[in-house]
């Protein structure tokens, strides 16, 4: 092929029509150029094809990665607002100075208990080495980043506060005070008597609700969010339920 075109502008050399040679000199231009162009199209469109199923796969394993982190959240949830209610039943008997006895031992084994979930953000950090911007729906780029970078961390936060709280003042005083002890069993004290009128157990399942009860507020928010997630990710790919 390039030799035909050679052999073409050597004959209209040849032939002195220089005017002819310049009208086809410049339309090979055009035709060089309109190849490149459409090459570099070619690979643009190869390149996106490329992102979008890169992202499309990193949205498939966010997807999963919700779906089995959530997979037990409701019975979580469930189990932390009934903590919060034994705890406060525990606070209403000792404010009216009423004495416990061996029938709250299960209510007050209740008290000192960790209730979370592990977040697996493979999924999310892939999406973020792709670039979010990337993202058509905005609406999704939105919530992704809600979930993991402010509920996420909030929940994570309160978790620390959780386990800074069992771990400093709760583990310390069941040693001091407790005969017998079961991680969300049952805890027996020294003495019913003594424990009922202690006002240092009083303090610590106040400081105690303070803590639970945000942690279950952004467990319940974190549920609720990955639910629109999943939602949203499975518009996006079109998924049928």
């Amino acid at each position: 092929m390039i030799k035909f075109f050679r052999k073409i502008r050597q004959k209209m050399l040849t032939e002195n029509k220089f005017s002819k040679y310049l009208i086809y000199a410049i339309g090979e231009i055009i035709l060089v150029v309109l190849g490149i162009l459409i090459a570099l199209q070619i690979n643009n469109w190869n390149e996106n094809n490329k992102k979008r199923k890169s992202i499309e796969q990193s949205l498939i394993e966010i997807r999963e990665n919700l779906r089995t982190d959530n997979l037990e959240t409701p019975k979580i949830i469930d189990r932390a607002e009934n903590e919060i209610k034994i705890q406060e039943e525990l606070i209403e008997i000792l404010e009216n100075k009423a004495l416990l006895d061996s029938t709250h031992n299960y209510k007050i084994g209740k008290c000192n208990t960790l209730n979370g979930i592990s977040i697996t953000v493979t999924g999310y950090e892939k999406i973020k080495e792709i670039g979010l911007g990337n993202l058509k729906n905005k609406e999704l780029e939105t919530e992704l980043i809600f979930y993991y970078e402010k509920l996420k961390k909030r929940f994570e936060q309160q978790q620390v506060y959780d386990r800074n709280s069992l771990t400093n003042m709760w583990f310390p005083y069941i040693q001091a005070n407790f005969k017998d002890f079961s991680y969300r069993n049952y805890a027996i004290p020294n003495s019913y008597e003594a424990l009922s009128r202690d006002s240092e157990f009083l303090v610590l399942l106040k400081i105690n609700l303070d803590t639970r009860i945000p942690t279950l507020n952004s467990l319940m928010d974190l549920h609720d969010s990955s639910k629109k997630l999943i939602e949203l990710i499975d518009s996006e790919l079109k998924i049928k339920k």
